[in-house]
């Protein structure tokens, strides 16, 4: 597969992830436990789809820029805060910690916006 069509597929799915993830956080944090618990169970489903189609393209495109030398470092904090986010989010969800779902919830915009900046 081409790799811009692989970079464009990764940017958006990462972003329909990051929409629905921005969703439940907020009503997380707002405390609406029945709107948040009533939002989760309806897109449990397409947000685990979006999430794992987004970390699939992610992983292949760093086999495609390790295969062809063409890896470049800036990946790495993206990697690292994307990586950190999901076990961050976990947790906070599982456990009600509103500051750890906000943390989460800030290293995956980071992460983003570290990708953007890169974006070719």
């Amino acid at each position: 597969m081409d790799f811009k069509l692989l970079l464009h597929l990764h940017f958006g799915f990462a972003a329909l992830f990051l929409i629905s993830y921005t969703a439940k956080s907020i009503l997380f944090l707002l405390g609406n436990q029945e709107a948040f618990l009533a939002f989760k169970k309806k897109t449990i489903i397409i947000e685990t789809i979006f999430s794992v189609v987004f970390l699939a393209f992610g992983v292949w495109l760093i086999v495609f820029r390790i295969q062809t030398d063409s890896y470049q470092h800036w990946v790495d904090p993206k990697i690292t805060l994307a990586l950190l986010g999901i076990p961050l989010g976990i947790v906070g969800f599982k456990k009600g910690n509103k500051f750890l779902v906000a943390l989460s919830l800030l290293f995956f915009y980071v992460s983003l916006i570290i990708g953007l900046m890169h974006f070719q």
